[in-house]
């Protein structure tokens, strides 16, 4: 196995804008009989993940699913959810995965929304009408049975769409992404740049097919004759039980947000844990600070595995920037999110300029990574899908960047979470980094609560550290004022009764819970 480097960007030729089928055939070509996939206890090579999808394309021939059409993935993670999905896609289909553990609505707002023509998996509580279902436990049973191929011709093109992804929206509407099959082959093509990935490396599938890190973690080992390994159900939440999975399975790649990176760590130093094989720990998903990335590098250091800082949004192909984590970055309190991995991008402030190096704007990405829009949604895919002066088309991320004179850039946070307050523009982010900086506090979060009209204030809710007091409002007012301007102080601290901050199948903190917990907490203590 090659020593993991990070190198420069990749030069993307319009030749590696392809479909996803064709680069799991070329790993079949080449890696037919080693593992691809290892999954409930069984593992899989190249050639039998491919006559199992095969067969799974052809049931959906059979009824009825053909090219361009949607069709419903709905299972925990598995060796059946990743030959649906390969099958979906042969028979020229997307995939529109739903999280199991959605509300019943989100799901069925998906279904409708999405106008599915077949269902794969439990549809549980979702009304499917007209549309046929076919249970997992079938999708299990092709393999017993003697391979099947799709009928000739049923295959993808590059610009066909490749799965659709819904994520949430400030109206609180979810909207389908659009994502053409070369828009995430080109993001695999690029990583051939910084990245050393080869055939002898072992993804860890940590997340769910829902989220769009799932994209990633398949996809990059299925292009690289790799091996791609199933987390058990269950084993994410616990981080010692995910920790002793990584080291028995020899993972080598390992893909993480900050925030279960953070609980991971700090296992692995209280126990002394060794992980010898893993050669990459990726970030992604949430903001990544030099805090959450010390503790490891303290005691293993910064080049076997190397950390890299990933930026992305589920509208241009998951990820778009890399950073390798540096000794230098250590002692500062932003982390670059580096370079672009393809395509171009534009930095755009308030008043419609393009920003100069340190000036802050917001983040328009260009390029093959970029998706084709929202489904069903033409006045916001216009909006949120500009073509930029120079007439080229981009995505506007609504995240606040500042160019660095390297080329890269630092993320200053999500544009709805700067507020304008008396006056004064305010990063929440900030403020909570500040809030999480005092020894008794393990999370916290900032929002402008509305009291009365007229009457916004700053508020804090918090959690407390594992075996610490709560600190109280009048230490951590203290503790605030010492780094933060007097416009930054919340005007209120409150302690929530959990032992973490909720958050989203996606890892994300669930800001909306939070303000419903703080809410609870605020009416019971008064």
């Amino acid at each position: 196995m090659t020593l993991p480097t990070i190198a420069g960007p990749a030069t993307v030729r319009a030749a590696d804008y392809r479909a996803l089928t064709d680069l799991f055939a070329d790993s079949v070509e080449r890696f037919g009989d080693r593992t691809a996939l290892t999954a409930d206890g069984a593992s899989y090579t190249y050639r039998r993940l491919d006559t199992w999808s095969d067969s799974v394309a052809a049931l959906l021939a059979e009824l009825g699913v053909g090219r361009g059409d949607r069709v419903a993935l709905r299972m925990p993670p598995g060796a059946a959810a990743v030959a649906s999905m390969i099958g979906i896609m042969k028979a020229g289909a997307a995939y529109v995965p739903l999280e199991v553990r959605n509300p019943p609505s989100r799901n069925q707002f998906i279904v409708s929304d999405s106008a599915v023509t077949a269902f794969l998996g439990d549809p549980a509580d979702c009304e499917t009408g007209p549309v046929p279902v076919v249970p997992e436990e079938r999708i299990t049973r092709l393999l017993a049975e003697p391979p099947v191929a799709p009928p000739a011709g049923t295959g993808p093109d590059p610009r066909d769409i490749a799965y659709i992804i819904y994520t949430s929206g400030t109206t609180g509407r979810p909207k389908g992404v659009l994502v053409p099959h070369g828009a995430a082959a080109t993001l695999l093509a690029a990583a051939r740049g910084p990245f050393a990935f080869d055939e002898h490396d072992s993804w860890l599938l940590f997340h769910s097919i829902a989220f769009d890190f799932s994209v990633w973690e398949i996809w990059g080992p299925l292009a690289t004759g790799a091996r791609l390994v199933v987390l058990p159900p269950g084993t994410s939440r616990s981080p010692e039980a995910c920790m002793h999975f990584i080291a028995d399975e020899g993972i080598t790649v390992l893909n993480q947000t900050p925030t279960a990176f953070s609980a991971m760590t700090s296992i692995v130093l209280r126990d002394q844990f060794a992980l010898p094989a893993l050669r990459y720990v990726i970030f992604g998903g949430e903001k990544l600070t030099p805090e959450t990335v010390r503790p490891w590098a303290k005691q293993f250091g910064l080049a076997t595995p190397v950390l890299v800082n990933m930026y992305g949004v589920t509208e241009a192909a998951v990820l778009s920037t890399f950073h390798a984590v540096a000794e230098e970055d250590l002692d500062g309190d932003t982390l670059s999110i580096g370079l672009l991995l393809s395509g171009s991008a534009r930095v755009v402030t308030d008043d419609g300029r393009d920003a100069a190096v340190g000036e802050q704007g917001e983040l328009w990405l260009a390029g093959p990574q970029v998706a084709d829009g929202y489904l069903g949604r033409p006045e916001l895919t216009a909006e949120r899908f500009p073509t930029g002066p120079d007439g080229v088309r981009h995505y506007r991320t609504g995240d606040l960047v500042v160019p660095r004179a390297d080329g890269g850039y630092s993320y200053v946070g999500r544009a709805d979470l700067q507020v304008k307050l008396r006056g004064h523009r305010i990063e929440l982010s900030d403020i909570e980094v500040a809030v999480q900086a005092h020894q008794d506090v393990a999370d916290a979060v900032v929002w402008v609560h509305t009291f009365k009209p007229g009457d916004e204030r700053l508020v804090c809710a918090y959690i407390v550290a594992e075996g610490a007091d709560d600190p109280g409002t009048r230490p951590l007012r203290a503790h605030v004022k010492d780094l933060l301007p007097s416009y930054m102080h919340p005007s209120s601290y409150q302690a929530l009764p959990l032992p973490h901050l909720p958050r989203t199948v996606n890892g994300k903190v669930d800001r909306a819970a939070v303000a419903r917990t703080w809410e609870e907490e605020r009416s019971r203590t008064r």
